[in-house]
């Protein structure tokens, strides 16, 4: 893990509870958290369920439309938009971590605008790197209100999942009591 990342909890040896890190970058009106979670790979489906649970909730709680883009390193995004419900963006964020290793890959989630379609956010013809950078400029030029980039990296004996999320400070600030409230109830 980066040195430059604050330890949220200490898994002690033998633990089967996940360890959390994070780290806050601050960039104008927009902020950002990058955290880094690793659990053991017992506790992996559990633990993205748990995700998936926060991610959809965060979702409704702000009620507009999710835009999801599947990042394809040097091809053309694959996008999904879907209504802010909580039975429809929890099993997408689930499928996307959870797929087979030849189709996982790095995900990004946005917020649109009543009236915004997904592609006029992200280019579906032009490949999209998903770069800190490119995520940034959509969130703080306006296209996309939140964004959420995720990704499930599997080694032999347990599993890290990688979540940057960016938004407006007040908004950041809630949506981060929303997660440490439902992952307090992870047991371990």
């Amino acid at each position: 893990m980066p040195a430059a990342l604050r330890r949220l909890g200490d898994r002690r040896r033998g633990s089967s509870g996940p360890a959390v890190s994070w780290q806050r970058t601050a960039v104008g009106a927009v902020s950002g958290v990058r955290f880094e979670i690793a659990a053991p790979l017992a506790r992996a489906g559990e633990l993205v369920q748990t995700l998936a649970g926060l991610v959809a909730e965060g979702a409704a709680s702000i009620g507009l439309t999710v835009g999801w883009v599947g990042v394809v390193a040097g091809e053309e995004p694959v996008l999904v938009a879907l209504a802010p419900q909580r039975d429809l963006v929890a099993p997408r964020f689930r499928d996307a971590l959870t797929s087979g290793a030849a189709h996982r890959r790095p995900n990004l989630w946005l917020t649109l605008a009543p009236g915004t379609y997904l592609a006029s956010v992200v280019d579906p013809l032009r490949p999209f790197s998903g770069s800190h950078a490119e995520i940034l400029s959509l969130v703080r030029g306006g296209r996309a209100g939140h964004a959420l980039a995720s990704e499930l990296t599997a080694g032999p004996a347990g599993v890290r999942i990688t979540l940057a999320l960016y938004a407006p400070r007040p908004e950041l600030i809630r949506l981060l009591s929303l997660a440490r409230n439902g992952l307090r109830e992870l047991p371990g």
